[in-house]
């Protein structure tokens, strides 16, 4: 009997983590037909651009505004909620030849992609406890990593084939698919009267989880984690193009290495969580990623090899610390779990994206100079959560 309900927890995840997968697949599938719908809409680049950033901000709006009441919400009717989003503003993207009702849809698609992440997070952190918690978030992770490295392959498969419509159909295809999956395999969630009096303003909620030093220092790490990962992947084309003379389809190729490797490093946790204390990955982590940006800023100009290697290790590491710092925050926060992952999530995404503004920095320092403050600034910021969990046993 134990047995039984430990597979269907495990089976959870999985759908779960292909739930994750789907919403990144809709936000990084959309890259490479960038041009085919400029073209389509006849409109400039600046505003297809627009329907990027705006995807991205407004899945980070939506962790903020949803963190405060995903405890005290049915989590398996969000996830329907999510996906007819996804679903229905998919079939209207493919079929509409009004480019402003085009962008509307796609925002609305970001709000059914920006609710996916948390609910998963927030049932996979309830199902799970200790280190069966730590697989969990690690298996998710895997999942979850997948999306950026398949995508826009996919994404340029379909539409060369099919155009932008059939990029958008393909969404709403896999739309509908976990919708029944998630209708009669995913039990619903009961709210008992004891959780709902626990419930308090968005303003009281938040105060109470900023107050907490351990969980803020880890997301104050996190930001500048993803910020400096994708400063980094908007710097490397101008570096491969400009310094190292690699065509196009060259600098392409040298992404999926760092996609790889940060698939191996969420491999790597889920490893090496099950004999060791989250406390004992987390130290060799807040040295290791700051020096490894710290070498990225001195070496990334000497050697195409070295470069490689550096990329490879702080993929790796970026891999390795989002499952971490997840089950890091899920077992620092009981009361308020769903905000804390909330704003983790915010915070990620806001330094994404603007960590993807970076270039504009490139006009006040040098990229070298730039990369070697940037590890030295997440060097000192890793102090605050070593200090807090030195000689503390976090399982």
């Amino acid at each position: 009997m134990t047995r039984d309900i430990a597979q269907g927890k495990w089976f959870v995840v999985y759908v779960l983590g292909i739930s994750s997968f789907f919403a990144s697949l809709s936000q990084n599938i959309y890259t490479p037909i960038i041009p085919i719908i400029r073209d389509s809409f006849h409109v400039r680049i600046s505003w297809v651009n627009f329907t990027v950033s705006s995807f991205i901000f407004i899945i980070a709006v939506i962790q903020i505004l949803l963190g405060t009441v995903i405890d005290h919400k049915d989590k398996k009717r969000l996830l329907l909620v999510s996906l007819v989003l996804i679903g229905v503003s998919a079939a209207i993207c493919a079929y509409t030849d009004s480019f402003a009702l085009f962008l509307l849809f796609r925002m609305v698609q970001a709000v059914g992609a920006g609710i996916i992440p948390l609910v998963v997070i927030s049932i996979v952190a309830q199902q799970f406890e200790g280190e069966a918690r730590a697989h969990a978030m690690g298996t998710y992770q895997i999942l979850l990593t997948l999306a950026p490295a398949v995508s826009p392959i996919l994404g340029g498969f379909i539409g060369e084939y099919f155009g932008y419509e059939g990029t958008f159909l393909f969404l709403l295809m896999i739309a509908v698919v976990l919708l029944i999956f998630i209708v009669y395999f995913l039990p619903g969630e009961k709210q008992t009267e004891t959780v709902k009096k626990q419930r308090k303003g968005f303003f009281e909620t938040y105060k109470a989880v900023l107050s907490h030093y351990t969980g803020v220092s880890i997301i104050m790490v996190s930001f500048m984690v993803f910020f400096t990962y994708f400063a980094i992947l908007v710097y490397l084309p101008i570096l491969l193009h400009d310094h190292y003379r690699l065509t196009l389809k060259l600098i392409g190729l040298l992404y999926l290495p760092l996609s790889v490797s940060m698939i191996a490093g969420s491999i790597l946790f889920k490893r090496l969580q099950a004999n060791r204390s989250l406390n004992r990955l987390l130290m060799p982590l807040l040295i290791t990623m700051p020096l490894l940006i710290i070498l990225f800023g001195v070496f990334h100009t000497q050697s195409l090899i070295g470069l490689s290697m550096i990329l490879f290790g702080y993929g790796i590491m970026v891999g390795f610390s989002a499952p971490l710092f997840s089950t890091l925050i899920s077992n620092e926060y009981i009361e308020h779990r769903g905000t804390a992952l909330g704003l983790f999530n915010f915070v990620r995404y806001s330094g994404m994206a603007l960590g993807g503004m970076a270039p504009a920095l490139y006009h006040i320092l040098s990229g070298p100079v730039l990369f070697v403050l940037l590890g030295i600034v997440l060097l000192f910021i890793s102090v605050l959560p070593y200090q807090s969990f030195q000689g503390k046993n976090v399982s």
